[in-house]
């Protein structure tokens, strides 16, 4: 089925350049195109010169047939079952609106996404544009005024496109479950088909922990799905140390330590003082473990769930538990780190503004900031940098919004491990195979033998043994070593 993504945002806001990157991605495998009402403009006109012309003399005019041609190339698009991205500002709700209606009439799903950048980092980026880009500062400052707090508002469609948990559940690689112990709130988890085979598209990127109910209102959310360096043809090294000089407001980078824990998602219920304590899947086994490394003081957890219910955002944690569920990387005790605070919307989008109150209001701890980058020279040591560790890795995030990951050498050799552990440890089968891991795999093995290292602990919370992989990181440590 055909989509329809309506971006809306002011000029310099980013949308093109993001559209031109959705266009270029060479994961899009369906048919897709950018309709952008500026280069039909420029196609009518000939000139940027003679655009600015055609804009004075003939007015709403001019406009008017830009507007005409733009819905009648969509509608085509959509009718030959290419998904289409809508480039346009919207500032005007009633023209993304009538996008909507032209989507339903077309039998195709439809979405919007957001770029809601602040005012001075606009007139900023305006300011940096070449000649025939840019736009009068006054026309920016009169449009945040007239527009801004109404043209990102979710929009009214009804049908397939107009809901959300529609538009998931006609997605044959998300799957869509009730969550447990609510009424009415699903989640939506791109399928393991689809991560196998790569198949990444704007609903399957997005369904990563995702919790919407009937109406398709999100009510809580992780981070959509981000790539390693290397991963995807678009997180290549080569294009991601150059990212930042090809996108204008793309640096500075912060470069984020990466918690080897699980996600823990908590946000404010509908009812007062109610948390609700969620993995990726919802009220699963591990969401135990989330609330009781959570504060207890009853005033504190006041203060926290009226930020959470006000603020209308979910809290993403790594959930460092080593009673229970150990991974790679050791840490003195168990803990929350709070990662993000994350819109509940459908756009995904950090709101870093109110992420120090909240910390300072639980006592939470932050990922630590190993370096922060200027220029992709920066770039390129911070990945070369992650790589030596004997860390999990880092995020590197974008001043534009982009993330991607490095995961060190270290880590990605000792889980490369844990299945064959698995397997001889747990499950008492004989290491049959050979290669470098397995061959690695034996050395730990009788390494542990020859030592007296148990190479197994007690999941407490679950009553079950399993392979303690922080072990295992420390006997690779020391074979390298020797």
């Amino acid at each position: 089925m055909a989509k329809l993504i309506i971006l809306r945002g002011l000029p310099a806001a980013g949308k093109s350049t993001w559209a031109r990157a959705w266009a270029l991605d060479p994961a899009n495998t369906w048919p897709h195109c950018v309709i952008s009402l500026d280069e039909i403009r420029l196609m009518i006109a000939g000139s940027p010169e003679r655009r600015d012309r055609m804009r004075a003399t003939r007015g709403s005019g001019f406009e008017a047939m830009v507007v005409a041609m733009g819905r009648h190339m969509v509608a085509d698009a959509l009718d030959a079952g290419w998904d289409v991205v809508a480039d346009a500002q919207h500032a005007n709700p009633q023209y993304a609106k009538d996008l909507v209606r032209l989507a339903e009439a077309h039998g195709a799903l439809w979405e919007t996404r957001d770029f809601d950048v602040p005012l001075d980092e606009l007139l900023r980026r305006n300011a940096a544009r070449p000649d025939g880009k840019r736009v009068p500062e006054d026309y920016i400052r009169s449009s945040w005024k007239r527009f801004h707090d109404v043209m990102f508002r979710p929009l009214d469609g009804g049908g397939l496109g107009g809901n959300l948990l529609e538009r998931m559940r006609a997605d044959p690689d998300v799957r869509v479950t009730p969550v447990r112990g609510e009424a009415d709130v699903f989640v939506c988890n791109f399928t393991r088909d689809a991560f196998l085979k790569g198949r990444w598209n704007e609903r399957t990127v997005n369904a990563r922990g995702l919790f919407v109910d009937g109406d398709g209102r999100v009510v809580q959310r992780g981070f959509e799905k981000f790539f390693a360096v290397d991963e995807t043809e678009a997180t290549r090294y080569d294009r991601v140390v150059a990212y930042g000089d090809e996108h204008p407001g793309a640096f500075p980078v912060r470069v984020e330590r990466k918690e080897n824990g699980f996600l823990g998602l908590v946000g404010a219920a509908g009812e007062p003082g109610r948390f609700r304590f969620w993995s990726k899947s919802g009220q699963t086994d591990y969401s135990a473990l989330i609330e009781r490394l959570f504060p207890a003081d009853a005033q504190v957890r006041e203060q926290l769930w009226q930020m959470l219910h006000d603020w209308d955002v979910t809290a993403a944690f790594e959930v460092l538990d080593m009673q229970s569920d150990r991974h790679i990387v050791g840490y003195d005790g168990s803990g929350l780190r709070l990662l993000h605070l994350i819109r509940n919307q459908e756009t995904f989008a950090i709101d870093a503004a109110h992420e120090p109150r909240f910390a300072a209001a639980g006592g939470f701890a932050r990922p630590q900031v190993v370096a922060v980058c200027h220029d992709a020279a920066d770039v390129a040591q911070a990945i070369a940098d992650a790589r030596r560790t004997d860390r999990e890795g880092v995020v590197l995030y974008f001043a534009d919004g982009w993330m991607v990951k490095v995961k060190s050498d270290h880590y990605k050799l000792v889980k490369s491990l844990r299945p064959m552990l698995q397997r001889v440890l747990l499950r008492g089968r004989a290491l049959n195979r050979a290669g470098e891991t397995a061959d690695l795999a034996r050395r730990v093995i009788g390494y542990a033998n020859d030592h007296g290292i148990d190479l197994t602990y007690e999941r407490q919370a679950f009553g079950e043994r399993d392979v303690d992989m922080i072990r295992v990181g420390d006997i690779v440590r020391t074979l390298d070593a020797d």
